[in-house]
């Protein structure tokens, strides 16, 4: 089988990126605190945002270099820390990166996809 191409990681962030926006759609942050299954599907969705990206950067360790807009060490940062303090994430925290940092990401990944319609 061949190593997906970085567009293929691109659409697990983005797909990941969406659920976990569309799953706390209505909600605010305290029904989030208190729904434990959206919760935790949000956080994996990060996880998942996470893992994608560290697994882009390592198939096409280039792709960093060539779209620096994205905070790279950031997003795979937040998968790792995740999966690596599981059992003590606050919702606070999860909600924040949810509204603070998913609806841009989506729009980065959005011109990643789109950067030709952009004349480059």
């Amino acid at each position: 089988m061949s190593e997906p191409r970085a567009i293929d990681y691109l659409n697990e962030m983005q797909k990941a990126a969406a659920e976990a926006l569309y799953f706390v759609g209505g909600m605010d942050e305290a029904a989030f605190a208190e729904d434990n299954l959206t919760f935790k599907a949000v956080a994996f969705c990060h996880f998942t945002i996470g893992a994608a990206a560290s697994r882009l950067l390592v198939a096409h360790p280039e792709f960093a270099t060539e779209h620096p807009t994205l905070p790279w060490t950031k997003i795979c940062g937040t998968g790792n820390r995740i999966l690596e303090d599981v059992f003590a994430l606050d919702a606070s925290d999860i909600w924040d990166a949810t509204y603070r940092t998913l609806p841009e990401l989506l729009v980065e990944i959005d011109a990643i996809r789109h950067w030709h319609a952009e004349g480059e």
